[in-house]
């Protein structure tokens, strides 16, 4: 039995960690080695990315920081200007209204029923259990969060691989633990596409 649980329990483990991970999605051109490219910079000016504002918001530092982390894991080098660059990086956050199904199991309620029995002359009770009756479905708001992070050809200007993931939000923004997890799952795949 001890043989049997040092065995299974490594499995379960390695089941239950993997399937508490957010699911990300890669789509790659198959025309393109990702291992030809070396250094990347940020699709944008310096100051400002999408925006008329002189400065970042805290949101956007974080992700381009996060991100900037992750590729140079992967063997990216930051370039010194847009032009030197093999590929640039760009991200789109995206919160939207979403509803998703729920179904919840209906049961009977359980009653006791009494009844005289002549033959004794007692009141006997007799026990009536709840039974299973269907579904009741309904549909339940949320909020979706979703980051996707392209790189795109600085010579061709083609998108050459992008990655997304959606996560559920509570508030009107992605916090940071969530990022930090979209993030690390799409450059999971990134490993994945570059072999």
């Amino acid at each position: 039995m001890k043989h049997v649980m040092k065995i299974w329990l490594p499995v379960f483990a390695a089941l239950i960690i993997t399937g508490c991970g957010v699911q990300s999605y890669v789509e790659k051109d198959p025309s393109v080695d990702l291992n030809n490219y070396r250094t990347y910079a940020w699709i944008g000016d310096k100051n400002s990315r999408k925006s008329d504002k002189p400065y970042k918001d805290f949101q956007d530092t974080y992700l381009t920081d996060l991100i900037s982390q992750q590729i140079e894991k992967n063997g990216f080098v930051k370039a010194k200007s847009n032009a030197k660059a093999d590929v640039l990086l760009d991200y789109d956050i995206m919160i939207e209204n979403a509803v998703k199904e729920k179904t919840d199991p209906v049961y009977s309620r359980s009653f006791v029923r009494y009844f005289y029995n002549p033959y004794t002359g007692r009141i006997n009770s007799l026990y009536y259990p709840s039974r299973y009756m269907g579904q009741n479905s309904y549909d339940v708001p949320y909020k979706s969060g979703t980051v996707t992070i392209n790189i795109v050809d600085n010579d061709s200007k083609k998108l050459v691989w992008q990655g997304w993931a959606e996560t559920e939000v509570t508030k009107r923004r992605i916090d940071k633990d969530d990022m930090n997890k979209i993030v690390k799952s799409i450059f999971r795949k990134l490993d994945v596409a570059k072999n």
